[in-house]
C-alpha cells in the first residue's frame, strides 16, 4: 500500500530536519552545492503535463552517495 501525501510530507520534513541538524562540514561534503544553497527543503512538487509530482529529501545511500531527491507519488 503506497502511502499518502500527508505521511510522505511528514516522512520529509523528519528526514530534513535530522539531516539539517548535522554539522556544515558534513553537509559541504555530503550535500550536492544546488541542494545546499537553492533546494535545501524537505519536498518540493512540480507539476509536468498536468500531472503534479512529489519529491521529498533522501540521505545518502548505497546507490547515491550524497543527498538527492526521490519522487514518491503522483498527485
Amino acid at each position: 500500500m503506497e502511502a499518502s501525501l500527508e505521511d510522505n510530507i511528514v516522512s520529509a520534513r523528519e528526514v530534513f530536519s535530522r539531516l539539517d541538524a548535522r554539522g556544515e562540514r558534513w553537509k559541504r561534503r555530503n550535500v550536492p552545492i544546488f541542494i545546499r544553497e537553492r533546494l535545501w527543503v524537505p519536498y518540493y512538487i512540480t507539476e509536468e503535463n498536468g500531472e503534479r509530482k512529489l519529491y521529498v529529501i533522501h540521505p545518502p545511500d548505497r546507490r547515491d552517495p550524497r543527498v538527492h531527491f526521490l519522487e514518491v507519488t503522483c498527485i
